[in-house]
Formats: C-alpha cells, structure tokens, sequence
C-alpha cells in the first residue's frame, strides 16, 4: 500500500530549507490561497506552517484516474510533502491504518471531515513527513480518502490542528477538481 509506505519512509534529519536561525515562526492560522502544492494544499500556508524555503517542485505519479501519489520535491533532500488518493478501499485502509498506529497517540479528526485521524509520528528528526493525517469522506456517491503527511511544523505551531486545516481545505478542492462535493463519511 503506497499510504503505508509513504508512512514508512525514513531518511537522515533534514532542514528542508527551513527558515534562518533566530526569526520568528509565523503563527498565523492556515488558510486557503492559491498556488496548490499536489492541486490540495495551498503552498503559502504549507511554507508557513513548515518553514519551507527553498524552491519546490512537484511531482505526480502517473496519471490520476481513480487514485494519486504527489511529492512535493526540494533539491537533494527528502520530499518535504507526500499526497495520496483514491476512490478505493477507503474505510480498510484508515482501519489498517489505525490498527498500525495502536499505541501512539492519535487525534480523531473532526466529524465533518468523515472518518480518519491525524498523527505525529515521533521520530527526532528520523522521519522527513512524521506529520500524518488521513480522511475517507463521501464525495457526490464515491467515498475516496486522503492521506497528507509533511516536513516538521516550525516551532510554537499545533501540527495537529494544520494537519486538520490542510485536509479541510484538501477535501474542498478534492471535490472542485472531481466535481463532487465532499460530505463526511
């Protein structure tokens, strides 16, 4: 499974190009804007909310008929943000999910964004994306689910509640791209 995976993947700590020493993080909330990183996350909130800096370049898997992998590049580093869809099997892969992550601590998502959770993966820097949030949700008669998993938030930001607002604003354009209106699951 490609959310599993993404999950999995490990690399040496990185900065990702994360803002200079001594400036202040920016703790504004996040908020929709266009351009979109991977057409889901908006890319001014994805820098606010990681420090990112340097220059991304996005990368989609394929062709997106019934499913996506997006990775948002930088430069000789690890993929500061990782994007996976699908039409299929949504419920048993959140339930997988959620049965891999017994033991840490996890955070429902709210009921509006359909069935799923968000975690911080413990990783002292281990991990490049320990930011992990999943939703199955009812789109027109479909139910696809989104898995977002990102770079470290900067310092003094709840990477719990961006994780919620970037899939907030990723169900939304979900649904303006495939004409369906997201409702939760």
């Amino acid at each position: 499974m490609m959310l599993v995976a993404a999950l999995a993947i490990g690399s040496a700590a990185c900065d990702g190009g994360s803002r200079k020493a001594g400036s202040a993080p920016d703790l504004r909330p996040i908020t929709d804007s266009v351009p979109y990183l991977c057409d889901l996350v908006p890319e001014t909130a994805f820098r606010r909310s990681t420090g990112l800096t340097m220059p991304v370049t996005v990368r989609w898997s394929g062709p997106q008929t019934d499913n996506g992998l997006c990775l948002a590049h930088v430069k000789e580093r690890e993929a500061p943000l990782g994007i996976v869809w699908s039409f299929n099997d949504g419920d048993k892969t959140a339930d997988s999910l959620r049965e891999k992550l017994e033991g840490q601590v996890t955070h429902p998502i709210p009921a509006e964004l359909g069935k799923g959770l968000a975690v911080v993966v413990p990783t002292a820097g281990a991990v490049a994306r320990p930011n992990y949030v999943i939703a199955v949700f009812s789109c027109g008669k479909k139910r696809p689910w989104i898995s977002i998993d990102f770079a470290p938030v900067v310092r003094g930001r709840d990477a719990v509640r961006d994780m919620v607002d970037f899939m907030r604003i990723a169900e939304r354009r979900f649904g303006e791209i495939h004409r369906c209106g997201p409702k939760p699951a």
